[in-house]
């Protein structure tokens, strides 16, 4: 499958032997976002809340630096940002359009992460364990079963943390195979903006954290339900 770039933003940032690296360990996260048409009404929401995301990111000097954004719709699947740090970091303005791919969108997350751990490893750079943070209002459209499985083995070998996140239309029983050990959370009311400020407060202590630390973080108050 081709990927799709969107233009004027930042390209992938380079790993290479320069002067002007930024040797910072990096904490990478794969936002995967349904931006299928469905998703129309919250989409603006959507992006506020990447946009927060950013801002409150911003005022931590040190995330700025270590937390990696790539960012991929699903409705079609499009990589519309690759990885690169909070600080060279534009969110996009994202638009509702298509069906719900899951299935495609997280085998390419995998794909994406294993090209930046190769990058992370030529360049010398140390990486806490990306995320990959899913994010629906529906269900796959597309066989999910075969991408859920390569989910599980990367969770499960410790490669991936997986997050899964849904409005009362998804799927949660889904989402749980997708995302086991960890239960996905029921989206309150639209709250896409809390979610994304609720992401940044604890991306900021993981990327501060020892390597090898049990990841605590808070639970979903305020925006959402975790699905036990």
């Amino acid at each position: 499958m081709a990927k799709e770039y969107a233009v004027d933003f930042p390209e992938l940032e380079p790993l290479g032997d320069d002067m002007f690296l930024n040797a910072e360990r990096r904490c990478p996260v794969i936002l995967l976002l349904d931006t299928s048409a469905s998703m129309a009404d919250n989409i603006d929401a959507v992006n506020d809340g990447l946009q927060l995301l950013r801002n409150d990111l911003m005022q931590d000097s040190l995330a700025s630096q270590r937390v990696e954004i790539a960012l991929m719709t699903f409705g079609p699947v499009r990589l519309i940002q690759d990885f690169v740090t909070v600080d060279r970091w534009l969110p996009p303005r994202l638009y509702a359009s298509g069906g719900t791919p899951m299935g495609a969108a997280l085998e390419t997350a995998l794909q994406q992460i294993q090209i930046r751990k190769r990058a992370y490893r030529e360049a010398g750079i140390s990486y806490y364990r990306p995320w990959i943070w899913l994010v629906t209002d529906g269900a796959p459209t597309d066989k999910w079963h075969p991408a859920a499985e390569r989910v599980q083995t990367e969770v499960l070998r410790g490669g991936i943390e997986m997050f899964t996140i849904g409005t009362d239309n998804a799927d949660t029983s889904i989402l749980s195979a997708i995302s086991r050990p960890r239960p996905p959370v029921r989206l309150r009311e639209a709250k896409y903006r809390e979610m994304f400020v609720w992401l940044s407060q604890s991306l900021k202590p993981v990327s501060r954290a020892e390597f090898g630390a049990s990841l605590d973080l808070p639970e979903p108050v305020g925006w959402g339900d975790i699905q036990a």
